[in-house]
């Protein structure tokens, strides 16, 4: 059976998100430098410290903190170093993501070393822009930056949600791995915890299945269909059992499995 694509769907495109508030710490010039590159696109507030700023990571949509930001000021026991001197030396970074692991930061640099850099890569949701940087374009990375976050923090709730559904889906990467499958899917199959992932998809059908799925069922999704049908899936233990298969793509190449157990006598009605 096929279907076809949703009517009105149109494929993702980069957007300005709108009532950014951003928070700049330590350096007057610096808000002054983010405010021209937003123009009135985006809030820019500023604390004297990091520790004035603590009470106001839930209210900002953003953290913009010079690279030589004083451990002192972070609220941290310690030296007072910058952040240039090392990955040791980033701990106030580490507070903040003690407090806030997913609150998108922007490391303001006159330099981005490959110190500095790397050091701040090992977090997430951090980056590293130097001052002399058009201002156009730090704009568009910290535009960039919310939108991947505000992305993952979507597909995140979208898997809860499939979870929550309870329906058998899994999402199977460009190269044939499983990259995520409900738990629904998971125990369908015979498996437990995140066993599946990273399993080649083939391997939970039979070797007819799989000639089947992939000269018809694929082929109809890389044209941009829906394919349903059944088929014979295959559990950890080698046993077999019909399933109905809905399969849809995705615009990475991706491939969406939902299956659903099904009576030989309905198979044979779907077929």
């Amino acid at each position: 059976m096929l279907v076809p694509p949703a009517a009105g769907i149109q494929p993702a495109v980069r957007r300005r998100l709108t009532a950014i508030t951003v928070l700049v710490i330590d350096q007057e010039d610096d808000r002054d430098h983010v405010e021209r590159a937003f123009d009135d696109e985006a809030v820019v507030e500023t604390a004297a410290t990091l520790a004035d700023a603590r009470p106001r990571f839930d209210e900002v949509d953003c953290l913009v903190v010079p690279s030589t930001m004083a451990i002192e000021d972070s609220g941290v026991t310690g030296g007072n170093v910058a952040a240039t001197d090392g990955a040791g030396e980033c701990e106030w970074l580490e507070t903040i993501r003690t407090e806030r692991a997913e609150l998108p930061i922007v490391v303001l640099a006159d330099e981005a070393t490959a110190t500095l850099t790397r050091a701040v890569r090992s977090y997430e949701w951090t980056t590293v822009i130097t001052r002399t940087e058009p201002r156009d374009r730090l704009a568009t990375r910290v535009t960039d930056l919310l939108e991947r976050h505000r992305l993952a923090l979507l597909s995140r709730r979208s898997l809860a949600s499939v979870e929550l559904a309870g329906d058998a889906i899994a999402i199977v990467d460009s190269t044939g791995a499983i990259q995520f499958a409900s738990r629904s899917f998971t125990m369908r199959f015979g498996a437990d915890g995140d066993e599946l992932t990273g399993t080649p998809w083939r391997e939970l059908f039979t070797d007819d299945a799989v000639a089947h799925l992939e000269s018809v069922a694929v082929p109809t999704v890389a044209e941009g269909w829906r394919w349903t049908g059944t088929c014979t899936g295959r559990r950890r233990t080698g046993a077999t059992f019909p399933v109905r298969i809905r399969l849809g793509g995705l615009s990475d190449g991706s491939l969406v499995f939902v299956v659903s157990e099904v009576t030989h006598s309905r198979d044979e009605r779907e077929e």
